[in-house]
């Protein structure tokens, strides 16, 4: 577990001193984790070419006479997942660049992410002859669910700043702030909320109904034990004021209140 120690102002100034060395000596090896520049442009370009090839294939897609609405779904899947993870790099860039590294990609998120990726690959390539991958309803319904838990994960981001981070604190940093403001006046976890409305909606959207069991089975077991676990260290951070923020907003994932 990451664990955010107290700092006091010399200490954040050697922490910004040490964060500049390793920026310096990654321009010497570019292709070091976490800082290279290298591997950061290696990720950029891969996504690029990727959500651009899948971009243009779409578009040609859309204009043929004969419509392949399973090629449409992998085509749309494939920018989502290109667009999600360029997305959790640059608002890190723009708001907690002293932290910002290859790893804000999220590209080596964990192995099960990585397993939950390819089984719905695997998925879909079984079932593409399968006329409920020709479902218009269905992709209409996938696009929605994307668009909507992305729109939220990003405004998530936008309304935290700087506050934002991809692993839970256990002690309070010197900065940190209690955010009710936003999206968090309604949703009070709106990032987790996103991304479980996103991640179904990718296998809505591939018309993937194994996957999307799974999907959702999983995801709601892991926020059911994160999110109280969450909840208690902002409860002992800000006594005061947590629990009547935790009464007048919701989580937004069903089954977990």
């Amino acid at each position: 577990m990451f664990v955010q120690k107290k700092r006091g102002p010399s200490e954040d100034d050697e922490q910004d001193d040490a964060n500049e060395l390793a920026w310096l000596r990654a321009r010497s090896r570019p292709f070091s984790k976490p800082y290279g520049l290298g591997a950061n442009g290696l990720a950029g370009l891969f996504l690029g070419t990727v959500g651009g090839a899948h971009a243009v294939l779409l578009v040609q897609a859309l204009a043929a006479p004969q419509r392949n609405v399973a090629l449409v779904r992998w085509c749309l899947y494939a920018g989502a997942m290109c667009g999600f993870h360029a997305s959790e790099f640059l608002g890190a860039a723009a708001w907690r660049w002293r932290d910002v590294s290859f790893d804000s990609w999220l590209l080596n998120h964990s192995v099960a992410y990585g397993l939950a990726f390819f089984a719905a690959v695997l998925e879909f390539a079984l079932e593409c002859r399968l006329p409920l991958k020709q479902s218009a309803a269905t992709l209409r319904l996938g696009v929605v669910l994307v668009a909507g838990g992305q729109a939220v994960r990003l405004a998530a981001l936008a309304t935290c700043g700087e506050h934002f981070a991809h692993r839970v604190a256990t002690q309070k940093p010197q900065h940190h702030r209690l955010v009710t403001t936003g999206v968090y006046s309604v949703l009070r976890h709106p990032s987790y909320c996103g991304w479980f409305w996103w991640s179904l909606g990718t296998q809505v959207l591939l018309a993937n109904p194994v996957c999307l069991f799974l999907y959702a089975l999983l995801s709601w077991r892991f926020f059911r034990d994160r999110i109280p676990f969450e909840e208690a260290t902002l409860g002992a951070f800000y006594p005061r004021e947590y629990p009547s923020y935790r009464a007048r907003t919701h989580v937004g994932i069903p089954f977990i209140s």
